[in-house]
C-alpha cells in the first residue's frame, strides 16, 4: 500500500443540484480511457468541470418512505448519483445530457423493504456517460441502503443511513461533509470483482471516523494534499466507519 501522486477519475462537488452535475465531463475522460495525470506535489484537488445545463427531469412519481426500513438499489444505468433529499419521499431525476438515453424506474415494495431498479434502454451496449440518473433519498434514517447492479459510475453524497455498495468493476465517488458523517459507508469488493477506483472528497478531515482502506495487490492510496494522518489507517473504536475494500486505487481530496 503506497501513498503517492494521483490520477483524476472524476470530480463532483457537494451541496446543491447544479454542482451535482460537475462530475459528468470528468467521467467521460475516465470511461474513454483518457485518465489525466496530475502532479501530486501540487497539493490541490482536481478542478471541477463546469457544465452550463443544470436542467433535470423528474421521471417517476415520488414514493413516500413511510414504513420502509431497507432500500435496495440496482439497475444498468451507466452513472447514478445517490444524494440526501430534502423531504420524506424518494425522488427520481434524469440528469443525463444524452437525449438518446431512455430510462425506466421499477419499484417494488415488500413489507419494510423497497427494491428500486434503474433501467437504461440498451445500457449494456452503451458506455457513453454524459450525465447521471439521480436518486434523492428521504430524510428519514433507514437501517441500510444496499447498492448493486451494473453501474459504471456511482456517486454518493453524505446520507442519513448506513450504505453498502457492492463492486462491479465500477468507479465510486464519495462526496462527504465531515460534520454530517454519522453512518457507516462500506464499499465491498472481492478478488474477482474489484472497484476500478474510489475517490473520496471531503470538506474537512472528519476526526470521528474510523477508516479501513484496503487496495488490491499493486494498488495505491493517493493523498496529494496530505489529508490522511498516520493513525487513520489503523483500526480503532471510532464510529462511524468508512470501509473501502478491494479497489485498484483510492484517491483522497479536500474540497475547500
Amino acid at each position: 500500500m503506497s501513498i503517492n501522486g494521483f490520477k483524476i477519475m472524476g470530480s463532483y462537488v457537494m451541496k446543491n443540484r447544479i454542482i451535482s452535475l460537475l462530475i459528468i465531463a470528468m467521467m467521460i475522460l475516465v470511461i474513454s480511457g483518457c485518465t489525466t495525470q496530475v502532479d501530486g506535489s501540487s497539493g490541490t484537488a482536481p478542478d471541477a468541470v463546469q457544465i452550463e445545463d443544470d436542467e433535470t427531469e423528474q421521471i417517476y412519481d415520488d414514493i413516500a418512505a413511510e414504513n420502509i426500513h431497507h432500500v435496495n438499489i440496482s439497475g444498468n444505468a451507466r452513472s447514478i448519483i445517490i444524494r440526501q433529499g430534502e423531504n420524506e419521499n424518494f425522488e427520481f431525476y434524469n440528469g443525463d445530457l444524452d437525449t438518446n438515453h431512455t430510462y425506466k424506474v421499477l419499484c417494488d415494495e415488500n413489507g419494510d423493504t423497497i427494491d428500486i431498479n434503474i433501467l437504461m434502454e440498451n445500457g449494456e451496449n452503451d458506455n457513453n456517460i454524459l450525465g447521471s440518473f439521480i436518486i434523492d433519498i428521504p430524510q428519514k434514517e433507514f437501517e441500510k441502503i444496499d447498492v448493486t447492479g451494473e453501474f459504471i459510475h456511482i456517486s454518493l453524497n453524505t446520507i442519513n443511513s448506513d450504505v453498502l455498495i457492492h463492486a462491479n468493476n465500477s468507479f465510486v465517488n464519495l462526496d462527504l461533509e465531515a460534520d454530517q458523517l454519522e453512518h457507516n459507508i462500506t464499499l465491498e469488493g472481492s478478488e474477482s470483482n474489484v472497484f476500478r477506483g474510489v475517490s473520496v472528497y471531503l470538506d474537512k478531515f472528519p476526526d470521528n471516523v474510523r477508516w479501513e482502506l484496503n487496495v488490491i495487490q499493486g494498488g495505491t492510496i493517493n493523498d496529494p494534499q496530505s489529508i490522511l494522518k498516520e493513525n487513520i489507517l489503523e483500526s480503532d473504536s471510532g464510529n462511524p466507519v468508512i470501509s473501502i475494500n478491494n479497489t485498484e486505487e483510492i484517491n483522497v481530496y479536500r474540497i475547500d
